[in-house]
């Protein structure tokens, strides 16, 4: 007998970080803000027992090698012998900054837990995507924020019990725009001096946007944050500088992307003149089950 399970995660923007490294996972991850997206990750768990383990990932009905959506898996199944297929569907790409795999990681998770009737803490279910994310070097600090929903605060690094993030209700449509390549985010957190640079803006941002938590200052520190560490292209910056003629945007972090605010209508075709343009909302509910 098959059971099923269902669980969305909302994609997620970050304007700006820091990183904070510690050799223990749960306790690694990053201080920053952003916001949650109405778009996201949906995923399907099918999972029967079987006399031998497997487990299959399809993204977008594709069979696909997804390392952190095997691994937030692995954690929930433990050594059960299940046959199980994981069917994630996304209108995000991926290494743009869009917390992708943070989404899925989750989505994943509480799927199967739902699916198996486990029972497992809300807590537990965050900690595990949260660890697989770390463990797999795909980001830092999007599972907790994603979790909530909202624009956030994140003032202390780590899974639950040990990050400490502030959670602000929005009510604001986002549009997403892609305007170069991928970014896998290994290489920049991987990297010592674009670290430094990042921790030196990040830590300087965090205590600023902690004194005026608001929307607008967001996207001021994020641009400031983008154009100090130099993480930001010059296709970005330029993009991000006519957008202030129809309202406000910012570099994704990390990926070669912005998400903005305003006029929606001025701005649509100015971004889809570079490629994938995403409407949305901002989430204020967080991860669920459906």
């Amino acid at each position: 007998m098959v059971s099923q399970g269902d669980a969305f995660c909302p994609g997620h923007v970050t304007a700006f970080f820091e990183v904070c490294e510690d050799p223990d996972p749960e306790r690694k991850g990053s201080r920053g803000a952003g916001l949650s997206l109405s778009v996201g990750v949906r995923t399907t768990a099918r999972v029967r027992e079987a006399a031998q383990a497997s487990l299959d990932v399809f993204v977008n009905g594709r069979r696909q090698r997804a390392e952190v959506t095997e691994l937030a898996a692995s954690k929930v199944l433990g050594s059960g012998p299940y046959e199980v297929k994981i069917l994630s569907e996304t209108p995000l790409p991926v290494s743009q900054g869009f917390g992708v795999s943070a989404a899925a990681a989750l989505s994943t998770a509480m799927a199967l837990d739902d699916a198996l009737g486990l029972g497992m803490r809300r807590e537990d279910l965050v900690r595990i995507a949260h660890v697989a994310e770390i463990e797999c070097g795909t980001g830092l600090g999007d599972v907790v924020p994603a979790s909530i929903g909202g624009m956030d605060l994140r003032l202390e690094p780590g899974a639950p019990s040990h990050g400490v993030v502030r959670t602000f209700d929005v009510r604001e449509e986002v549009l997403l725009a892609v305007l170069g390549p991928e970014i896998p985010t290994r290489s920049v957190i991987r990297d010592p001096a674009k670290v430094a640079a990042i921790n030196r803006a990040g830590s300087t941002c965090v205590a600023e946007f902690a004194r005026d938590p608001t929307l607008p200052r967001l996207f001021d520190l994020g641009n400031w944050f983008a154009e100090e560490t130099g993480l930001a292209s010059k296709t970005v910056r330029e993009v991000v500088r006519a957008s202030r003629m129809f309202g406000r945007a910012s570099m994704t972090m990390l990926g070669n992307s912005v998400f903005a605010i305003g006029n929606r209508d001025q701005m649509a075709p100015f971004y889809l003149r570079f490629g994938t343009l995403i409407r949305c909302e901002v989430d204020n509910e967080g991860a669920r089950i459906l």
